[in-house]
């Protein structure tokens, strides 16, 4: 069941960034992260609803959940659109690419785990890659203020993700994605209220007739499965299997965003096709044994997986 989960998110999270560009046709960032949060949210209390069992968060668990809607879902999930909609849809889908290697470093002090020779070289041979996106942004005109922001993406994610595992694995993978989802979508939806809902298409964009039926469909989309189904199954995954067997997922999602962006006619540089590649195969190298790590990490968790 694990491996449906991975590559059902595979599939869903890298055709997400093409849909928050179509999304910000219409639609200002801070509103298409909050309507997909709120949607997803309400897709996850309908499965709450026929399934319900006893409530597992207790008041200790606050500030962990607190931290998880913040960093976890609600930042990300505005600026990502805002990054999306200025400097294209797959060069910030590769930025994320990089949320297993910062958890290998985030796990050292959390979960006390550390690396092994391979791990260390794959990481600084990803370092050497990032460097390569980075030039490739400069050469892009691409602020560097935007490349600052888009890594705070996988590190915001990183630090969750080794969070839930750490101090929130006791919580069934459902109930923590329905209360992350729903408080992050309450703490956004006033900043989009105020936020005005029309767009100016972006250039790369092939924009046409129906903006407004695309873009809406495309939050339905993201919200529905991108953000209800896929972080159900996400949290599984982190709370089976480990931070670092999850994060696999974002191996593949940068190659999702860079098709689907290729294919609605986004530039897509050499360097940027090297840099994906060294990036997915420092990782591969990171990550070999994935699955034997996460079953040496499980008694490091303050609780019983919920299975």
């Amino acid at each position: 069941m694990a491996y449906f989960w991975f590559v059902f998110i595979c599939a869903v999270w890298g055709s997400s960034f093409i849909l928050m560009k179509y999304g910000t046709v219409y639609f200002s960032p801070v509103a298409v992260g909050a309507w997909r949060l709120i949607s997803g949210a309400a897709v996850l209390a309908l499965i709450w609803w026929r399934v319900r069992g006893p409530w597992a968060l207790k008041r200790r668990d606050f500030a962990a959940v607190a931290f998880v809607v913040v960093f976890g879902f609600a930042w990300p999930f505005s600026i990502q659109p805002h990054l999306v909609a200025r400097d294209g849809s797959a060069f910030i889908s590769m930025i994320v690419g990089f949320t297993p290697l910062v958890t290998i470093a985030v796990s050292i002090p959390l979960l006390k785990i550390y690396p092994e020779r391979r791990q260390i070289l794959g990481v600084l041979g990803a370092l050497g890659f990032l460097a390569l996106l980075v030039l490739d942004g400069h050469n892009r005109r691409i602020p560097l203020s935007d490349l600052a922001l888009a890594l705070t993406v996988p590190v915001c994610y990183a630090l969750t993700n080794t969070l839930i595992r750490r101090s929130l694995a006791q919580i069934p993978s459902l109930e923590l994605s329905l209360v992350s989802l729903t408080a992050a979508g309450a703490m956004l939806l006033p900043f989009s209220v105020m936020a005005p809902c029309r767009q100016v298409p972006i250039e790369l964009s092939a924009a046409g007739g129906g903006e407004a039926f695309r873009a809406i469909a495309a939050v339905a989309i993201l919200g529905i499965l991108g953000t209800g189904v896929a972080t159900f199954g996400f949290n599984k995954l982190i709370q089976e299997q480990g931070p670092l067997f999850a994060g696999m997922v974002t191996n593949l999602v940068p190659i999702g965003g860079l098709l689907w962006g290729w294919a609605d006619r986004e530039p897509v540089t050499p360097l940027q096709l090297v840099a994906l590649a060294g990036l997915v195969s420092m990782v591969t190298i990171v990550q070999f044994g994935g699955g034997r790590m996460a079953n040496a990490q499980t008694p490091m968790t303050n609780g019983t997986v919920d299975s």
